[in-house]
Formats: structure tokens, C-alpha cells, sequence
């Protein structure tokens, strides 16, 4: 028995120390897989059963004011990613579009970088929030399958990506995704403050730049496992690239279902 403590510390200490990028590995919610894997639990356990069951015999709540805040924030967020990414990174050239290894030097553009991967892991989390609400409010419908999938899996590649591979190919996952919730929250905010503005079709385009999304970043990653010349770690693509094509296959699903088949009954 004390052996087999003794390797598993081992397993432990060189998964959790010794490959992850030193960097970042004491950053908060990163140094430890244990506070992620808590807030992990507590949100699937929450909004599957703790949440239904408190809201049961309650009204749901109007929570307007502090949505409409929580996208503000959202959006915000998400442009400051945005244009921090081509400012410092693609605009000048820093960084190659179509492969670019991890640069370990000690600079002002890469202590940018690793404590804004490190903020766009932390968004990730705060994303949790949307789910939260939608319980709150008792929008039961909208937690579905793959709401709860995504959400749970970029949480899980955004602390893998901070603590073992941050910056590098990697920074355009955030740098797509960022662009792309900053239109969808803010779609998010007008249809609560001037719902009279919406149009029925921007939800549909909304989805298919999601779609888009999914594509591209399978495309970004994929490329690399086959070019034998980039220096970005492969074992990258192969952790993201089988969530990242499963969640494309879930939207495709959903945009198919809702858009497509739905007009033809």
C-alpha cells in the first residue's frame, strides 16, 4: 500500500510539477487541478439537481439587471482579448498565424501573453455563470447536452492550456472564441435592453459564426499534428481536437435541427 501511495505522489507531482510551464504554474486556480475540478462539481451538481430543486416551489427570478451587467462585462472582456491579440501579436508579425511554437522568453510581449491566456481561463469560469442563470430564471430548456458539454470543456482546455502550454498556437483558440463572444453577448445584451431592435434571423447567423468557429480552430490545430516543422507541442491537438470536432458535430446538429428541418415540416 505505501508503494502504491508513493508512486501515485510520484504520477502526481510530475503531471502537476514537472511538466507544467513553470510560468503559470503558481498562478491562482492554476497551481492544482483540485479547485477547478471543485467548481466543476459544484456547477454540474447545481444546475442538474441543487438548483431545479431550490427553485421548485419558487418563482423564478428577474435577474434583467444583473444580466444585462454580466454582458457588459462579457463583452468588454472579450474586445479586450481581441485587440490585445492583434496589437501585440498578429498585427506586428509577432506571431505566425499558420504555426507558432511556444517562445520561454522572458519579455514584456510574452508576460502579456501568459497572464492573458491565464484571464481567458479565468473567463471561462465566469461563463459558468450563464448557466447558473438560466436555472435561476428557470430556463430549464436551454441547459441542455451540449450547453453543459461546452461550457465544462473549455473550462477544462482553458486550465490545460494555462498551466502546461501557455501562449504559442494555442492563443488563437482564445483569439477566435473572443471575436465570437463579444457578438454573441453582445446579441445577448440588446435583446434585453431594446428587444425591439432583434431580428429573428441574427440568432441563425450567430450560430453558424459558431459553427465557423469550430471549423477554423479544427483546421488551426489539425494542421499541426501532419507539419513536422512546427515546434508547437502535438499532444495539443490531440487532447482539443476530439472535444473541439464533437462540439462542432453537436452545433452542426443543433443549426440543422432548428434551422433546416424545422421548415420543412
Amino acid at each position: 500500500m505505501g508503494t502504491i501511495m508513493k508512486n501515485l505522489t510520484h504520477y502526481y507531482h510530475y503531471l502537476n510539477d514537472d511538466l507544467a510551464d513553470p510560468r503559470t504554474n503558481h498562478f491562482w486556480l492554476t497551481s492544482t487541478p483540485i479547485p477547478i475540478a471543485i467548481i466543476l462539481y459544484v456547477y454540474h451538481r447545481f444546475v442538474r439537481s441543487w438548483g431545479p430543486k431550490f427553485m421548485e416551489n419558487r418563482p423564478a427570478y428577474n435577474l434583467k439587471n444583473t444580466i444585462i451587467l454580466y454582458n457588459i462585462v462579457q463583452i468588454l472582456l472579450s474586445v479586450i482579448l481581441t485587440f490585445e491579440s492583434l496589437r501585440w501579436l498578429y498585427i506586428p508579425g509577432y506571431y505566425n498565424i499558420w504555426c507558432q511554437k511556444i517562445n520561454y522568453e522572458d519579455n514584456e510581449v510574452e508576460r502579456k501573453v501568459i497572464h492573458y491566456v491565464w484571464l481567458y481561463y479565468v473567463i471561462k469560469i465566469v461563463d459558468l455563470l450563464d448557466t447558473v442563470f438560466f436555472v435561476l430564471r428557470k430556463k430549464y430548456n436551454q441547459v441542455s447536452f451540449l450547453h453543459l458539454y461546452h461550457h465544462i470543456g473549455m473550462c477544462f482546455l482553458g486550465y490545460v492550456g494555462t498551466k502546461y502550454v501557455p501562449g504559442g498556437h494555442g492563443i488563437m483558440l482564445g483569439f477566435i472564441n473572443s471575436i465570437v463572444h463579444a457578438v454573441m453577448y453582445s446579441y445577448y445584451l440588446i435583446s434585453l435592453v431594446k428587444k425591439e431592435w432583434v431580428r429573428i434571423w441574427w440568432k441563425k447567423y450567430i450560430t453558424q459564426l459558431q459553427i465557423l468557429q469550430f471549423v477554423l480552430l479544427t483546421l488551426h490545430f489539425g494542421h499541426v499534428i501532419f507539419d513536422p516543422s512546427c515546434g508547437y507541442p502535438k499532444w495539443v491537438s490531440f487532447v482539443f481536437l476530439p472535444h473541439n470536432i464533437f462540439i462542432l458535430i453537436l452545433f452542426t446538429d443543433f443549426y440543422l435541427n432548428e434551422y433546416i428541418y424545422k421548415k420543412k415540416k
